[in-house]
């Protein structure tokens, strides 16, 4: 008598959350042999691979921020939130003071997933960060103090932060490079 091996709809579900599965695989005790030909082709057949997200390359992460007639540069960080922000440019926005001058906010709606992106910085001044518990972007003009709450996804190069100091607010676009 033959055993029949069926890879449990659990464990499938577990490891591809998303998929629907419209065929079966069956493995017998005589193909047992080939299991590990056999699956990987199996999820080919579906449609399912196994290859990683592709790491941005640091041009990819480069952005420009247009104030005006003038235009600086930043550097996005290579996690969960800043990719989330490089998917949404262009973007126009108005930067809001907050603190006397020492930060520029805006609301992003909806507000940017923060999976995979590591919580918690000591800001600088250039540093674009999200503030976790509002959901906000805050460019930060001044150092500011370590905050668990919140998340850096960028620098701005250079000086380029000069253009971005006062308490008065802007419009900016942001774009990729």
């Amino acid at each position: 008598m033959k055993k029949l091996f069926l890879i449990p709809l659990m464990l499938l579900a577990t490891l591809m959350p998303d998929a629907v599965f419209e065929e079966s695989l069956l493995l017998t005790s005589s193909t047992l042999g080939n299991m590990a030909t056999r699956i990987p082709e199996w999820l080919e057949s579906l449609g399912a691979s196994r290859e990683e997200p592709d790491t941005p390359d640091a041009a990819s992460l480069n952005i420009n921020i247009i104030v005006g007639e003038q235009t600086i540069t930043a550097t996005m960080e290579d996690n969960g939130a800043a990719r989330d922000f490089l998917s949404r440019l262009p973007l126009e926005v108005t930067l809001e003071d907050y603190n006397n001058g020492t930060e520029k906010i805006f609301y992003p709606d909806p507000e940017l997933s923060l999976d995979d992106t590591p919580r918690g910085c000591a800001p600088v001044a250039g540093d674009i960060t999200i503030y976790e518990p509002w959901g906000n972007v805050a460019i930060f003009c001044r150092d500011w103090s370590e905050s668990s709450s919140l998340i850096k996804i960028g620098h701005i190069d250079g000086d380029g932060i000069n253009l971005l100091q006062g308490t008065e607010s802007m419009n900016v676009r942001f774009e990729r490079q």
